[in-house]
């Protein structure tokens, strides 16, 4: 695709307690931490963006799943991962209390982290994030 947008999807969305339809520039499906983080960052960069996922949690294996043991570099001091451990850190009262796991350098509870990327995703204003729901169908249309 060039830079101009060729082609325009349309999503439509199941919702299982609502009739809602939104326009947006970016559709997230599943609020797992990389779309929770794409949208988070997809609105802070004032793209009107939605994530549309199917429980009530945000954070998938990290929260839902209960997979709460982040392998890897745990000392990224910037970006969205920094600001999510800064904010666990805050919930704690200490960076040690993410040091207790013995799988991992860095864990928490899902409650934890769920409540820490609520509370992120809740501050965007271009951020909209419809719970219980799910991608029902996409069709391609031409852009005029």
């Amino acid at each position: 695709m060039t830079g101009k947008l060729m082609h325009i999807l349309l999503a439509s969305l199941i919702c299982f307690s609502c009739t809602e339809r939104q326009k947006v520039d970016v559709l997230i499906i599943g609020g797992g931490a990389s779309g929770t983080t794409a949208g988070i960052q997809s609105a802070r960069m004032g793209v009107n963006t939605l994530i549309i996922e199917e429980y009530e949690w945000l954070g998938g294996a990290l929260t839902s799943a209960g997979v709460s043991a982040i392998d890897g570099n745990y000392r990224l001091p910037a970006g969205l991962f920094g600001e999510f451990r800064t904010r666990l850190i805050d919930y704690y009262g200490s960076e040690d209390s993410l040091k207790k796991s013995w799988v991992s350098s860095f864990a928490a509870e899902p409650s934890a982290m769920n409540k820490v990327f609520q509370q992120m995703a809740g501050e965007e204003d271009y951020l909209s994030i419809w719970f219980h729901s799910k991608l029902k169908n996409v069709t391609r249309k031409q852009d005029s």
